[in-house]
């Protein structure tokens, strides 16, 4: 929560110094015949104040140092937090070719791992060694997810900055067409030295993201840093380009499918805590910013994702987290974007979105006095057999128009071929 108190309410070295400190300048106060400011700031040397009152300062200033020290560093509850912001610098201060490397070491390492445990058979183990084995592959494993999520930060800031760098010098470029020699000393800028080629450093993060994604695809944290990652590089022409000529490799299976094992373990929580609950929706809430950003003035994108069940993924995060605010924004701006000016999409959403209404209001409801059989008749009257197989006939990729269809013929008694 800071560095003078933890989330837990106990209270952290620099708090203690500066507790300490005070209550030994307020001894000093007692003992000395001067006022508070003579007794700390007066003329007199360090011997003739009251020894509590230097110690109480010395206390002050070093606790002072260690909070801004731990503030800088970025230092939490606990040394993990101060571990990963530490590893996190480091990463930034290499190559982003480099640490594209080191997220490519780790599957090499896992499967390295993998290979001695099964060329060791049970028989020739005893029980405590099986445990120790299961506990170092677990802490290997831990270490290298942190290492990804690390890798992918460092990734992010660097992405944002050099985003934002090339925004201010084509704003100067802009500023400065018709002098010659300020254009030149624009594009010559210390900052400007530093920067990628035009869609380099995107495709690299799009790589990084996607190897964490195949990795781990299963863990909310590192499925959270990947999507976050491929949101904000979202909108590159390059990567689009990738996500649809190379979907082998850059296939946009892969963040739905991570979207949709992530709410599928949210519904499968029982009674979760509310920090996880929040994570898990926050993670929702990035998947539909991407999915709309990688839609966002492109038909091609915005049919691909529809076609990867990626309108459904959003729906669904949107009925789940209903009560959650960003969800909701983020997930109506995402489907905003794919149907925007794209009448194939509209006209999925339309029919997806009838069909659930009629569902709705034709199947059993033992709680409620309404007749149902009356409101089915009455719809079958109304022409709902052809509407049904009108909508199934024309979406036949969307699973949830087809089972609800069918459940409806179904149940009111259709004799046709479904």
């Amino acid at each position: 929560m800071g560095v003078l108190v933890t989330s837990d309410g106990a209270i952290t070295l620099p708090g203690v110094l500066l507790l300490v400190g005070t209550g030994l300048i307020g001894v000093g106060q007692y003992r000395s015949s001067a006022d508070f400011v003579s007794t700390l700031f007066g003329d007199s040397s360090l011997l003739d104040r009251p020894i509590q009152s230097n110690l109480g300062l010395l206390f002050i200033a070093f606790g002072l140092i260690l909070a801004v020290v731990a503030n800088v560093l970025g230092v939490d509850d606990d040394s993990a937090g101060a571990d990963l912001r530490l590893t996190t610098v480091k990463y930034e201060m290499m190559p982003p070719t480099a640490v594209l490397d080191e997220l490519r070491m780790i599957p090499m390492t896992e499967e390295a791992a993998e290979n001695t445990n099964k060329g060791m058979k049970a028989t020739d183990r005893d029980t405590d060694g099986i445990i120790d084995d299961n506990r170092a592959t677990h802490a290997a494993r831990s270490k290298d997810m942190k290492t990804a999520i690390c890798c992918l930060s460092a990734l992010a800031r660097r992405c944002g900055k050099e985003q934002k760098q090339r925004q201010l010098r084509e704003q100067k470029l802009s500023e400065t067409k018709s002098d010659t020699l300020e254009i030149s000393v624009a594009e010559a800028s210390s900052a400007d030295r530093f920067l990628h080629e035009p869609h380099e450093l995107e495709k690299i993060c799009q790589e990084a993201a996607y190897i964490v994604l195949k990795l781990y695809p299963s863990t909310d944290a590192t499925v959270s840093s990947a999507i976050s990652l491929l949101a904000l590089v979202a909108k590159d022409e390059e990567v689009r380009r990738r996500c649809i000529e190379e979907a082998d490799k850059y296939g946009l299976n892969i963040p739905t499918n991570a979207m949709k094992l992530a709410l599928t373990r949210s519904k499968q929580a029982v009674d979760p805590a509310e920090d996880d609950e929040r994570f898990s929706a926050e993670l929702q809430r990035k998947g539909c910013l991407l999915l709309g950003a990688l839609s966002d003035n492109s038909k091609d994108m915005a049919t691909k994702i529809v076609d990867e069940d990626g309108l459904i993924v959003v729906m669904d995060a949107l009925d789940w987290y209903r009560c959650h605010e960003d969800v909701c924004n983020w997930g109506l701006w995402a489907i905003f974007q794919f149907c925007y000016e794209h009448k194939g999409n509209k006209a999925e959403e339309v029919a997806r979105h009838g069909i659930a209404i009629m569902f709705d209001l034709l199947r059993e409801m033992p709680e409620t006095l309404i007749s149902v059989s009356e409101i089915r008749r009455i719809a079958v009257g109304a022409g709902m057999h052809q509407v049904v197989r009108n909508a199934m006939d024309a979406f036949p990729s969307s699973n949830e128009i087809m089972m609800m269809g069918q459940q409806m013929l179904v149940a009111t008694g259709y004799r046709g071929e479904i």
